[in-house]
């Protein structure tokens, strides 16, 4: 069936906020904390409790941003730090409030009349671009308040919390040998040979390509052929 195209002489345009551009921000220090009424929050069902300085949080829908009032999560990534972020809370008795944290997961909070601070272990692996946590759901007439989020720079060398008694908690750096994760490195023979080391073990496929490459002059061009099939090298 052939569709009947009709002329419209005058169409609405698509109108959207200008784009406004912020300056960037850059939060200094290995630990500290952000008040939640500092974020920017989207969505209603929520009161900010100037008195107490508070987010108060009923039903569902807020999205709190932190974007521009946390560090950048990657900042430290060549170091082998990560940024651990977690939030401080109360509830009412029964709020079972459901939120999207900071590292993607949805999670139930503990109630916590007394107040309580929930830690996030999985910022270990993943922060969301955006530092945004969403409130999915609190039971009807229930409440959340938020008061403050606490982040801190912390090693992804790990260590069991059974060997606390005899271990060193802490990690204890060189300033010389961190600066050197930075410093611009000349390509050299050490640099490539560390280069394709790296390369080989990381991406399967190449490796295959630097045997082919290496047994090229040995084969005929049908058994190079017939190689590069068995071994499933997929062209890029």
């Amino acid at each position: 069936m052939e569709l009947i195209r009709e002329f419209f002489p005058k169409v609405k345009k698509t109108t959207i906020p200008r784009p406004v551009v912020k300056p960037e921000t850059d939060v200094l220090g290995l630990c500290g904390f952000v008040s939640v009424s500092k974020a920017t929050i989207y969505g209603s069902n929520w009161h900010h409790d100037t008195e107490k300085d508070l987010i108060e949080i009923w039903d569902a829908g807020p999205a709190i941003c932190f974007q521009d009032i946390l560090p950048k999560k990657n900042k430290y990534k060549r170091e082998n730090l990560y940024l651990k972020i977690n939030l401080a809370y109360r509830t009412t008795e029964n709020a079972f409030a459901n939120i999207r944290t900071f590292s993607g997961n949805h999670i139930t909070l503990p109630n916590a009349v007394n107040g309580a601070m929930f830690e996030d272990p999985f910022t270990l692996h993943w922060v969301s671009d955006d530092c945004t946590i969403n409130i999915n759901s609190i039971y009807r007439e229930e409440r959340i308040w938020l008061q403050r989020v606490d982040w801190e720079w912390v090693s992804r060398e790990t260590m069991y919390t059974d060997e606390l008694p005899y271990k060193a908690p802490y990690l204890y750096r060189k300033k010389e040998k961190v600066e050197s994760v930075y410093a611009t490195k000349p390509i050299d023979e050490d640099l490539v040979k560390d280069f394709l080391i790296d390369k080989i073990k990381k991406d399967q496929n190449f490796a295959k390509r630097c045997l082919l490459l290496l047994n090229s002059d040995s084969l005929h061009q049908n058994e190079l052929i017939d190689l590069f099939q068995r071994l499933d090298i997929h062209a890029d």
